[in-house]
């Protein structure tokens, strides 16, 4: 598999980097990139470490006690309602988390109702400032702001020498345009935190998956529900397949799932519901005779689409609220993912910096300025990959984004990979593929 797959990175005798474009001329063109009908899972894995009793040191209790106080002691959040009072601080509602207004939050001024609805429900009400825009803070790094912007770090020649064949959605104007926007509304900024090292590490980090996940940006579309495309009219129509009906070589599929009456309901959590996921239910074909026989309206449909293909009708209405500033418009416009550069890479930017796992507040963002590349896999789809069952598709997948993350790297010029750590099994599938790429382990 790594042989196949990955990293002719460096030649073995002479450890000389070769430059992206001999890796490919090396190694056949990975065509499966994205993940067949995966979503994206917050599952989490925990390492518990044990270490040998030993008899505890006597500490004389005035101390033990300053010291269990000091410990206990938490930074404020500076979300919190309690107490959020004064300069033009208001405690709002976050309707993406559960129906709510703003004015029932103000029972959460109080301390004395944390146990209380709204106020015992995890962000859900929050102290906005009203002298900045009203847009929910992520979380915070604690890290100063770099002078140096995120499109003056990785710049159009690395973007075309990583990706030479990219194409719509996925331009770097694009890219670096909808950062932008999204740096000026908040002041946890994309790219631009901490040292230029660390805002080359979180690049090389993203690119590294989003290359994987959208086939080195040559894909908008999940593969098996629309890589058979028809353009008709002002439209577009896909023909879902099942794996074993689809051929790669040619991407071409002949048999549809929703032929002969047959629906797909494929990510549609139908349980999920405004305001917290689009209106979703079974899809069939368009017309059941004629040009439209066994095609779907992929605007009925919420397969992945953009740069970290961006899955679930819970996710498109979150990503929504966030780049639209309404749910409406992914919720009832889908493709946009697929065909808008704003939300092909804004969407990623929002499962970047705003997702997190249940009852963890870390997201990729802070994962990869903290030095961990398994942690943000881990977010991204940790179900399927931390760790990837063995001779499964994401077993041969898992060592493709490794290829990807270090082709970004070598590029972006960091100078050492981020940990693999927060990912079970993927430092090992590191370490039985370095045995051809040699030099990129005194990098670790």
């Amino acid at each position: 598999i790594c042989l196949q797959y990955t990293v002719h990175w460096f030649q073995p005798t002479s450890n000389q980097a070769l430059l992206p474009e001999q890796i490919r001329a090396q190694e056949p063109i990975y065509r499966n990139g994205l993940k067949l009908g995966a979503s994206k899972s917050n599952t989490r894995h925990h390492i518990i470490q044990t270490a040998m009793p030993r008899r505890p040191t006597p500490v004389p209790s005035l101390l033990l006690l300053l010291l269990l106080l000091h410990s206990s002691a938490q930074p404020p959040d500076p979300l919190s309602c309690v107490n959020c009072v004064g300069n033009g601080k208001k405690c709002i509602g976050d309707p993406s988390v559960q129906a709510i207004n703003d004015e029932d939050c103000v029972l959460c001024l109080k301390s004395s109702s944390k146990w209380t609805w709204p106020c015992n429900v995890d962000g859900l009400c929050w102290c906005w400032d009203t002298s900045k825009p009203k847009f929910k803070p992520t979380v915070p790094s604690g890290l100063e702001v770099s002078t140096k912007k995120p499109c003056e770090v990785f710049t159009k020649k690395m973007f075309d020498e990583i990706a030479p064949n990219a194409v719509e959605p996925y331009t770097y104007e694009g890219l670096c345009d909808i950062i932008d926007m999204l740096n000026e509304r908040y002041d946890e900024k994309l790219f631009q935190m901490g040292s230029v090292d660390q805002q080359k590490n979180e690049w090389a980090a993203f690119v590294g998956h989003t290359t994987h996940e959208s086939a080195q940006y040559t894909a908008a579309r999940e593969a098996l529900p629309c890589a058979r495309t028809v353009e008709l009219g002002s439209g577009t129509y896909c023909k879902p397949c099942a794996n074993e009906n689809f051929d790669w070589a040619d991407r071409y599929c002949e048999v549809s799932l929703v032929s002969n009456g047959q629906m797909y309901e494929e990510y549609c959590d139908k349980t999920v519901t405004p305001p917290f996921g689009c209106v979703c239910g079974p899809t069939t074909e368009v017309e059941s005779n004629g040009n439209l026989a066994g095609l779907i309206n992929p605007n009925f449909v919420y397969f992945g689409r953009g740069a970290l293909q961006l899955s679930w009708n819970s996710n498109y209405l979150k990503a929504s609220q966030v780049l639209a500033e309404s749910a409406d418009t992914l919720c009832s416009q889908p493709e946009l993912v697929a065909t808008d550069p704003t939300y092909a890479w804004g969407t990623a930017l929002w499962f970047w910096n705003f997702n997190r796992p249940p009852g963890d507040e870390t997201t990729c963002h802070i994962q990869s300025l903290t030095g961990s590349f398994g942690g943000s896999l881990n977010i991204i789809n940790g179900g399927l990959e931390c760790p990837a069952h063995p001779n499964s598709y994401h077993a041969d997948a898992i060592v493709t984004r490794l290829r990807y993350y270090c082709i970004a790297a070598t590029v972006i010029g960091v100078k050492r990979l981020l940990s693999f750590d927060g990912c079970d099994g993927l430092a090992q599938k590191f370490e039985d593929c370095n045995l051809v790429c040699r030099l990129w382990s005194t990098l670790l």
